[in-house]
C-alpha cells in the first residue's frame, strides 16, 4: 500500500485535521479519536491526500462538489467528494459512509468502484454517525484489483483464502416494485446488461419485496430518529446554522416515538433474515440491480435518488458497484452487485468475474478525457 493516496469523508476523524461535517457549526464539537480505518491505511504505508466533501452531516444538503464526468451534474451523496475525487484521479481510493445509499450511489454516478460492507464489518469508531443502526463505512476505488488489496486491511475478520466460486453463479434480478423505480433509459441499459449476463450465468427474475416504498419508509424513520438523538443538544443551541434539509430531517426524527424506533430496528433485523433466507432458498448467489433510478441528475442542488440503495443498507447486505457504460452526456451507468450477509469475500470474487464477463473497459479519469 506504500504510496497509495486516499481521501477521507469529512465526517471521519483524521489526526491533525478538523472534522467539519459540511456544516457551519463549530468544528470543535466533532473532535474525537482518529478512525481506526484511517490508522490502518496509514500504518500500511498509504498517504492521506485530504478530506473529501460531504453533504451536511451526511444527510441531503449538498456541498459544492460536481461530477467529474460532467460538471453540470451532481456526483451524488452524501459521500460526494469521495466518489468525485477517485473519478477525477485525485486519489486512488476514498473512504465514505453510507446510511441509505451514500457510497454506492456516488460511486455509480461517478463511474468508479464502490463497496459497502455487510453491516458491522468495518469499524465506525472516529465517525460522527447519522444513524447508529444503519451507518456503514465504505470505499470508492479506481478498480476492483485495488479494492481487493485494501479490504483485508480494514474489514473485520477478512478471510484471505479466496472462496470457492461455483462455475454456475446464480444471479437474481429483483423485479416488481423495486425494478419499477427505474426510469426507461436506465432500465433498458440494465436489461441489456442482464442479457449479457444470461449468456454465461444462471439468471432468475424474482420479486424482491411486494412494496419497496414501505421498506424505504422504515429506513427513513429509523435514520431520522437516530439523527435527532445525535443532534438534539446541538440543535437546541445552533438550530439556525443547520441547512434546511437537515433541519427538516431532525424535526421529523424528533416526532418519532422511541418505542416505535425500537420496534423498527427489531423489524429490520427480521427483514435481513428474510432476505438472507430468500437468497438461500432460491439459490441466489447475488442480486444485480441498477445503482439508481436514473443517471446523475442535472445540477448540484440534490444528491440524487437513493430508493434503490436503501433496502441493502436497511438489511445490511454487502454491495459492490461497477460501471457498465456511459450515456451521450458522458454520465455513467452502473450496476449494484449484492451478496449474502457476511459473504463479502465471495461478493468481491463474483464481482470480478461479472466485470470480466461484461468486458466493460474501466472509465477514464476525468483529466484523461479528450
Amino acid at each position: 500500500m506504500k504510496g497509495l493516496l486516499f481521501g477521507v469523508k469529512d465526517i471521519i476523524n483524521v489526526d491533525g485535521y478538523p472534522t467539519r461535517c459540511g456544516s457551519l457549526l463549530p468544528h470543535e464539537l466533532f473532535k474525537g479519536i482518529q478512525a481506526s480505518c484511517v490508522s490502518k491505511l496509514l500504518n500500511a504505508g498509504a498517504i492521506f491526500a485530504g478530506k473529501t466533501v460531504t453533504a451536511e452531516f451526511a444527510v441531503s444538503d449538498p456541498g459544492e462538489t460536481r461530477n467529474p464526468r460532467n460538471l453540470s451534474h451532481t456526483p451524488g451523496g452524501s459521500s460526494s467528494g469521495s466518489g468525485a475525487s477517485v473519478a477525477a484521479g485525485f486519489c486512488d481510493i476514498a473512504i465514505g459512509t453510507q446510511t441509505s445509499g451514500s457510497v454506492i450511489r456516488p460511486a455509480g454516478y461517478c463511474g468508479v468502484i464502490g463497496y459497502k460492507p455487510s453491516f458491522g464489518r468495518i469499524s465506525r469508531d472516529g465517525v460522527l454517525l447519522f444513524s447508529n443502526s444503519m451507518d456503514h463505512i465504505g470505499i470508492c476505488a479506481k478498480d476492483l484489483d485495488l479494492l481487493e488489496k485494501i479490504l483485508p486491511l480494514i474489514v473485520k475478520g477478512w478471510r484471505y483464502q479466496k472462496p470457492k466460486i461455483n462455475r454456475n453463479i446464480s444471479i437474481g434480478v429483483p423485479v416488481g416494485s423495486y425494478i419499477n423505480l427505474s426510469k426507461a433509459l436506465v432500465l433498458q441499459q440494465f436489461l441489456n446488461t442482464v442479457q449479457l449476463l444470461k449468456k454465461k450465468f444462471k439468471v432468475s427474475e424474482l420479486e424482491l419485496v411486494k412494496d419497496i416504498e414501505s421498506y424505504n419508509r422504515k429506513i427513513d424513520e429509523i435514520t431520522f430518529a437516530e439523527l435527532y438523538k445525535v443532534h438534539a443538544i446541538w440543535y437546541q443551541r445552533y438550530k439556525k446554522l443547520y441547512g434546511p434539509k437537515v433541519r427538516k430531517t431532525i424535526e421529523a426524527g424528533k416526532n418519532i416515538d422511541p418505542n416505535d424506533l425500537t420496534l423498527l430496528i427489531e423489524k429490520s433485523k427480521k427483514d435481513r433474515q428474510f432476505l438472507q433466507m430468500l437468497m438461500i432458498e432460491q439459490e441466489i448467489d447475488i442480486w444485480v440491480a441498477p445503482v439508481a433510478p436514473d443517471v446523475a441528475p442535472f445540477g448540484i442542488e440534490s444528491t440524487g435518488d437513493f430508493r434503490m440503495n436503501s433496502i441493502w443498507s436497511y438489511t445490511g447486505l454487502p454491495v459492490i458497484t461497477i460501471p457498465t457504460g456511459v450515456n451521450e452526456n458522458n454520465l455513467p451507468y452502473s450496476i449494484q452487485i449484492v451478496g449474502r450477509f457476511e459473504e463479502d469475500e465471495k461478493l468481491l470474487q463474483i464481482s470480478k468475474i461479472i466485470e470480466k464477463s461484461l468486458n466493460a473497459p474501466p472509465l477514464l479519469n476525468s483529466w484523461e478525457l479528450s
